[in-house]
């Protein structure tokens, strides 16, 4: 079942009427742009352009639902690749969406892990060459971090929920996995002010 609140309801832009309607030639400025726009519209396609992987029809729509909305929760069974789809997630936000600040935590950090493992494995695979060139391949990966860092400034860390340094972090995009073991005490007093980092800081800076 897919069910969304009026209040999410959102006014979507068709791009490929869009692109229908381009004449001419667009300078290397604008065809990037709009490669963009395109990838960002199709979004089955440009996982499978990026990735090789192919996705199947529910999980399309779910990463559409993830990538469109400002809040979702996926509610999945055992086995429906929740994991994999937080990941395919994960990748496609911060390479189509400069300075994308993802912070994935779960109940413990070997669940969070299970996440940067999963893109590790996808950007691993024979097909992957061309999401492998939007990363860069920086990653840190230490007792208490795992991060990548992208070259348009996105970048994704998988951490622990102890300590006192998670308490510096600030993201625009926060991933809980197992949300039912985490504790609202948690949530609301130590995830909920990560999201303090918008995504146009430079824009803002230089207004």
């Amino acid at each position: 079942m897919w069910y969304s609140p009026e209040e999410y309801d959102k006014e979507i832009i068709d791009y490929n009427q869009v692109f229908m309607a381009l004449e001419g030639e667009l300078d290397e400025t604008e065809a990037r742009v709009t490669f963009i726009d395109f990838l960002r519209s199709n979004l089955g396609f440009a996982v499978e352009l990026l990735t090789g992987i192919k996705l199947a029809t529910y999980q399309e729509i779910a990463l559409r639902g993830l990538m469109n909305r400002e809040y979702s929760m996926c509610i999945w069974g055992r086995g429906c690749g929740k994991t994999f789809i937080a990941s395919i997630f994960c990748m496609m936000q911060a390479i189509l969406e400069n300075n994308s600040r993802m912070v994935v935590v779960g109940p413990t950090f070997r669940t969070s892990r299970f996440i940067f493992n999963k893109i590790e494995e996808i950007l691993e695979g024979k097909k992957c060459h061309l999401a492998r060139q939007a990363f860069g391949m920086k990653k840190d990966k230490r007792n208490d971090l795992h991060q990548f860092i992208l070259p348009n400034k996105s970048a994704i860390a998988a951490i622990p929920l102890n300590g006192e340094k998670i308490r510096g972090f600030r993201a625009n995009i926060l991933v809980i996995d197992e949300y039912l073991l985490m504790s609202r005490e948690i949530i609301d007093t130590v995830l909920v002010p990560f999201l303090t980092a918008p995504q146009d800081m430079d824009e803002r800076q230089e207004i």
